[in-house]
């Protein structure tokens, strides 16, 4: 697997270039780059040049931790096109592709129930932690105009037995990932490089002393298309290609994802004061991945959601799920299965 390994470690040093391109661009064609400190522009009465007018009384309270009342006047994505900025790193905005409402391994906050689980337990409560980090975001390029995004994605899926003495964790996935996304209009587009590495829990061996643990470790590259068809319908599809596995267990090399999100606008709320929304919603998941013999996973999730319309736009969801087909976590990958879940998630 030497091969697969050097191409990881080009695909590291693509993002570590165009990392030091950007930082070039930004620092010459950066026209603040040469501004001076806060308190030398409030001294000089040119806090117009940073800030919209009605806002300047409150510039110097943004640098403030402990100020709470004081805001930006406009998002960072914004603030750079307003000043014909490259970029801007650290962008705080809503991230230019979102994870998928159905998906089983979406990046989220998220805690659960699953009954009848025919590979784990029949009770068992799924949780996970994770969240997308943006690093880096060139604003209005290409002949598109659209955004070129560099992030970080992080998180962990991990599944409880709540119904045995101190309910041991099962499983543990350990998840990293390094997406580029590109969105303009409708669409959004995302190339990936990710890790996943599957940990038993200690508990779950004592239970089971003949359990044949393994090393499902994998490192994997995927493409994805995503187009907001209309207001209220989003399609996706993607492929990935596992570029690195342990040899302790093997899986397909090519695997195959797509599905819908349907939000009902029609029948949901606003609520202009809070700046905020509430909609049902009806998503599907397909997957299908090369060592599948009988099954394709599909997973269909029906809920509510409620967002915000301001600042990163996170959303909380409560959602019924149904999965039929493998088991999503780590070394029961290949087995059958079929559950329904109760779910909260809150996340983009």
């Amino acid at each position: 697997m030497h091969y697969a390994r050097n191409l990881w470690m080009i695909f590291l040093g693509c993002l570590s270039t165009a990392l030091t391109y950007a930082v070039e661009d930004v620092d010459s064609g950066n026209p603040c780059s040469e501004r001076p400190t806060p308190e030398v522009v409030a001294d000089e009465g040119e806090l117009a040049d940073c800030y919209k007018e009605e806002e300047c009384n409150n510039y110097l309270d943004v640098y403030k931790d402990s100020c709470w009342y004081a805001t930006a006047p406009e998002t960072d994505c914004e603030y750079a096109r307003q000043h014909n900025l490259w970029g801007i790193w650290l962008p705080e905005g809503p991230p230019l592709f979102r994870p998928f409402i159905a998906d089983p391994r979406q990046v989220t906050y998220s805690v659960g129930w699953r009954f009848n689980d025919r590979v784990l337990e029949k009770n068992v409560i799924p949780v996970s932690f994770g969240d997308i980090f943006p690093i880096f975001r060139w604003c209005d390029i290409w002949c598109f105009r659209g955004d070129l995004e560099l992030g970080i994605e992080g998180g962990v899926w991990a599944v409880f037995d709540p119904l045995h003495e101190s309910s041991p964790l099962i499983d543990a996935d350990y998840y990293v990932g390094f997406p580029l996304t590109y969105s303009f209009g409708n669409w959004a587009f995302r190339l990936r490089g990710y890790h996943i590495s599957t940990h038993i829990g200690d508990e779950f061996l004592l239970n089971h002393p003949h359990f044949h643990r393994r090393n499902p470790s994998i490192e994997v590259f995927d493409f994805y298309v995503s187009n907001q068809f209309t207001q209220d319908i989003r399609l996706y599809a993607g492929i990935g290609w596992l570029a690195c596995q342990d040899d302790s267990f093997r899986l397909g090399q090519i695997y195959f994802q797509g599905g819908f999100e349907m939000r009902l606008f029609e029948i949901g709320y606003r609520d202009y004061c809070n700046r905020l929304y509430g909609v049902p919603f009806l998503a599907v998941d397909i997957y299908y991945q090369t060592h599948f013999e009988h099954h394709i996973n599909s997973t269909f999730a029906l809920g509510y959601e409620w967002g915000k319309v301001s600042g990163l736009r996170r959303r909380l969801r409560l959602q019924m799920e149904y999965h039929d087909g493998y088991s999503v976590d780590g070394q029961f990958c290949i087995f059958p299965t079929r559950y329904f879940s109760i779910r909260g998630t809150y996340g983009f």
